[in-house]
């Protein structure tokens, strides 16, 4: 990446050089622009697209760039002192954190460079290509990079976190690379929200997921002025959440770090997918909780034959961390389902499929959760950000971790409901999901249908309500049976008594 990085501020020189000889006047110009501050970024923060991104606080944007930095050649020699100054910093032994200040201070006692140029550097990068009217600008994403991270760093003294860790001796020592990694993690929410509970007098907030609700405003450090959690209006069960506890030989379901290698368990979870297979129609989707899990699952399946038995159904495809072969791999999903043969995704939690991708009516018929999608507790980012919320919200470290697991997984499962007339199965593959302190964190609409006769099944007895319910859902169902329950006509909807009725649920939320 640096030497990338190198090369580009070369081809910026040899560009600034040959400007100069040929329109010295387009660089006057971005010169006089400059001195007179960020203008044109402080005109884009007036509209809502750069509320997206806010990098830079508005009162930074009202000032001029600093003189050390606003001619070309000047800037692009900054930029090599910068890059030289973040390799050397990469050379460590051991994992190194430290906060922005303490970065600040070494790079100003070190190589010279103060905290002002450093604001500007992302801005002032892109103000110089834009003069240069450089057209490839994907071969200068690692130096775009680079100035980004200056910019944060300079910006934001608190709420984020510098972690360096040292190159893996194994892989280095075996393809004779060296890779340390230098992570700037934002450790608090809050930031990114607050431009835009000051900038705007009422703000909404809304997800099919926001369970609990008391724990946004500390994590996103705002008083709300009302908070209400809404179910469903359906005028059917349009989804069957239910809680596998157990196989058909009683061993308990779990993906707990000590059991994932319990061949039992494994097992259990294979007899479940096929069992389900075999009995809901189309597409059906599965999460893991990481990668690493669904392949050691998957190989096992291989060899105890749950993967032929589930072929003999439906197509299987698998999600991968390459975005290419995930997308491909959805593409032929839904084809199968689309034709009338049915298929099975196998996918992780926190991954594209489950955020990013709606399996509506025939595309998810049924989503199973085969574990509870804690995140990995020894990664350094982790813990940083754990003692940060500790430290400044008050918010427990288990609390925080079951909030963030249970929230992905309503996320997961929440995939198949997409609409009124929209129906699916909720299959939740972990005994500890029937815990209250686990079931209670789950959205309202989804815990008001899991009923107390559905926290502790066996494969069995999940296969055989599942059907039960298809059969069900099988029945003719048409607009006029939803008008009135789920569906209202703006007469109804006018009329005083459903005003009343209206005023009431508010009041009651």
């Amino acid at each position: 990446m640096f030497n990338r990085c190198v090369e580009s501020v070369g081809v910026l020189e040899a560009e600034i050089k040959k400007l100069k000889e040929e329109n010295s006047v387009k660089l006057q110009g971005e010169y006089e622009r400059l001195v007179q501050g960020l203008r044109e970024a402080q005109q884009r923060r007036e509209t809502e697209q750069v509320l997206a991104n806010p990098a830079l606080p508005e009162h930074i944007l009202n000032e001029a760039v600093p003189g050390s930095i606003r001619k070309g050649e000047h800037f692009v020699a900054f930029l090599r002192r910068l890059i030289e100054y973040v390799k050397v910093r990469l050379r460590v032994q051991h994992v190194v954190q430290e906060s922005p200040a303490g970065f600040l201070t070494d790079i100003q006692r070190k190589v010279c460079i103060d905290r002002k140029p450093l604001r500007f550097c992302a801005e002032r990068l892109a103000s110089l290509m834009r003069s240069l009217e450089i057209s490839h600008t994907a071969d200068f994403s690692p130096l775009t990079v680079i100035a980004h991270f200056a910019t944060l760093v300079a910006t934001y003294t608190k709420g984020f976190t510098i972690i360096i860790e040292p190159s893996d001796d194994k892989v280095a020592g075996v393809v004779g690379v060296f890779n340390p990694i230098l992570n700037l993690s934002c450790l608090d929410a809050s930031i990114a929200m607050r431009p835009v509970l000051e900038r705007f007098q009422s703000v909404v907030i809304t997800s099919g997921t926001l369970s609990p609700l008391d724990m946004y405003p500390k994590m996103l450090d705002f008083h709300p002025v009302t908070m209400a959690s809404f179910t469903m209006t359906l005028a059917r069960q349009s989804i069957l959440p239910m809680i596998v506890a157990k196989g058909n030989d009683q061993v308990a379901l779990t993906s707990k770090f000590e059991a994932r290698d319990d061949t039992a368990v494994i097992r259990n979870y294979g007899s479940l997918l096929a069992e389900m297979v075999a009995c809901v129609p189309d597409g059906v989707v599965c999460f893991f909780t990481s990668y690493l899990y669904m392949e050691n699952v998957v190989a096992a399946w291989y060899e105890q034959g749950v993967i032929d038995q589930i072929q003999r159904h439906k197509l299987l495809f698998i999600e991968t961390q390459d975005a290419a072969e995930t997308s491909l791999a959805l593409l032929n999903y839904i084809k199968a389902c689309e034709n009338g043969r049915g298929a099975v995704l196998l996918s992780v939690a926190r991954g594209k499929v489950s955020e990013g991708v709606d399996f509506d009516h025939h595309l998810g018929r049924a989503v199973l959760m085969f574990g509870i999608p804690y995140v990995y507790t020894q990664s350094r980012i982790l813990k940083a950000r754990l003692e940060y919320l500790r430290d400044q919200f008050q918010i427990r470290e288990n609390d925080f971790l079951t909030f963030d697991a249970m929230r992905h997984a309503a996320q997961c499962i929440g995939r198949v409901l997409r609409g009124k007339t929209d129906y699916g199965i909720m299959l939740l593959a972990d005994k500890r999901f029937g815990r209250q302190d686990k079931r209670g964190k789950l959205p309202k609409w989804i815990q008001e249908h899991l009923k107390d006769s559905m926290i502790n099944l066996s494969t069995e007895e999940a296969v055989q309500i599942s059907r039960k319910w298809l059969r069900l859902m099988a029945q003719p169902f048409t607009r006029e049976d939803q008008l009135g329950v789920s569906l209202l006509t703006m007469e109804q909807l006018e009329t005083k008594e459903m005003q009343e009725k209206i005023q009431q649920k508010v009041q009651q939320s």
